[in-house]
């Protein structure tokens, strides 16, 4: 189908020479592709630019599973990724946006859906054979791989709470810390004995220690969580921090720094996955399930001191994101320059799953107004992660927003980003 036939004027056409104008013609650069589908609905938003504005004309023809692009000396097929197919005669509200591109909304079918795998979190289970391993550099860092129980504790935010459900003192004042062979599962990370620790492997490092603070409004006092006790734990190997010594017999190991995966009966294959692409499937995968199981869409990211990081708010946890590898500016994974096509021929789109997340920044006190009433209301969900991770998180969602295109990298006040699930 003959989406559309686009023309580019310039006053000044008729000075240029023949020559230098055909030339230009037939040089064309690999367009940037941009393809947000709504899983739920099938729609989808198209973005394909990178191509300037020197042509004389330029024709789009829609396929069912490619893009064609024709110049008046050249053509190039830009092919989707297996599974995704283009509906044609449903494409609506063409528009050319300068530093964009070309934008059309159309529908799209996907052969099958995603199957997402769940995070640890989800799937822990007692009387099952596990390995914990230092996500960095593979170093085991537990002497028993299996627990008796696993247990889930109460949400992040369950101490605020207590006030509204007791009229006399905190019955829950005691911590709740694991006996020996349990693991209790917290939002970001998990609390085991320490009488289960490898001491060979992980060690105890001393830190300042920091107490709780408190910001007051007009209506109520805040708990803003600080630990009294901050001592790290650290990996023997490589030195990364993996958690925290929470009590003289407890110790808490995060998520996102620690890999954990069942010990089967066959040789454990280890998957040392690139860090960037750890810390952002399983924080996305932890905001789904969050999002699902506490009907909470607003998160406040929080280092281990107490700090807030990023303001994250999850827009929607249905989308696939198609990129092409061609984009200069994808911060997807690069393919195997075995697979290379011919120029005229792009098939280096990838389809990821992911979660799309409106973001702000709250390091040197920017967006402090909106922290301050984040941070105050109860239906905002507190994520507490290291603070190295919480800056490498805030690294990864400014690279995919200044991977977007220009006009959608920002809604109202907030950047848009998004994190990918596989």
């Amino acid at each position: 189908m003959l989406l559309c036939h686009i023309s580019f004027r310039s006053s000044s056409d008729s000075h240029w020479h023949p020559g230098l104008k055909r030339a230009m013609e037939t040089t064309l650069t690999h367009p940037r592709v941009f393809l947000e589908i709504r899983n739920s609905t099938q729609s989808g938003h198209l973005v394909f630019g990178n191509f300037p504005e020197n042509y004389s004309e330029l024709q789009v023809t829609l396929g069912l599973s490619s893009i064609h692009l024709r110049t008046a000396e050249k053509c190039m097929n830009i092919d989707l990724p297996v599974g995704v197919r283009i509906v044609p005669p449903s494409c609506r509200s063409l528009q050319y946006i300068t530093g964009d591109g070309l934008h059309m909304r159309l529908q799209v079918q996907i052969d099958r859906p995603a199957e997402l795998f769940p995070t640890v979190m989800a799937t822990l289970e007692a009387q099952t054979s596990y390995v914990f391993r230092c996500q960095t550099c593979g170093q085991s860092v537990l002497k028993k791989q299996m627990f008796q129980r696993v247990l889930p504790l109460p949400s992040g935010n369950w101490n605020d709470l207590v006030e509204h459900w007791c009229c006399h003192p905190d019955p829950f004042a005691k911590k709740l810390q694991p006996k020996l062979d349990d693991c209790l599962l917290g939002d970001t990370f998990l609390l085991v004995n320490v009488a289960s620790i490898d001491e060979t492997a992980v060690h105890e490092e001393k830190a300042n220690q920091s107490e709780a603070s408190q910001s007051t409004d007009d209506t109520r006092t805040h708990l803003v969580q600080m630990p009294k006790e901050n001592n790290a734990v650290v990996c023997t190997r490589c030195k990364k921090v993996l958690g925290d010594v929470t009590s003289s017999d407890t110790i808490k190991f995060y998520v996102t720094e620690v890999l954990v995966q069942p010990l089967t009966s066959k040789a454990l294959k280890r998957q040392i996955y690139e860090r960037s692409l750890f810390v952002e499937t399983v924080i996305a995968g932890r905001l789904m399930e969050l999002s699902s199981t506490q009907s909470t869409f607003r998160f406040c990211i929080q280092g281990h001191d107490g700090k807030t990081y990023i303001l994250l708010w999850l827009l929607n946890s249905d989308t696939m994101l198609v990129r092409s590898h061609k984009d200069p500016n994808s911060h997807f994974a690069a393919v195997d320059k075995d697979t290379v096509k011919p120029e005229s021929s792009l098939k280096l789109c990838e389809a990821n799953n992911v979660v799309k997340v409106l973001y702000h920044p709250c390091l040197n006190g920017r967006n402090k107004k909106v922290q301050e009433k984040w941070e105050k209301n109860i239906g905002v969900h507190c994520m507490t992660l290291p603070v190295n991770t919480c800056l490498e998180l805030l690294l990864i969602l400014a690279s995919c927003t200044a991977s977007l295109p220009p006009s959608l990298q920002s809604m109202n006040s907030f950047k848009v980003s998004f994190l990918k699930l596989d």
